[in-house]
């Protein structure tokens, strides 16, 4: 596992869980988390993509 993943997986995780608490209903904070955890993603990727060409 890359060094960046190593970084971000624990809080990805994190997020993912407290995600998964909430109740069905409260759709924005849902949605505040899956933003939160996909631009944690993509900085992942971007990351190991620039990584990938120094």
């Amino acid at each position: 596992m890359s060094p960046v993943r190593e970084h971000y997986n624990p809080i990805i995780s994190t997020l993912l869980r407290e995600h998964d608490r909430l109740p069905h209903d409260q759709i924005e904070k849902r949605k505040c988390f899956q933003r939160r955890i996909l631009f944690l993603m993509n900085t992942i990727t971007t990351e190991e993509f620039e990584t990938s060409f120094s």
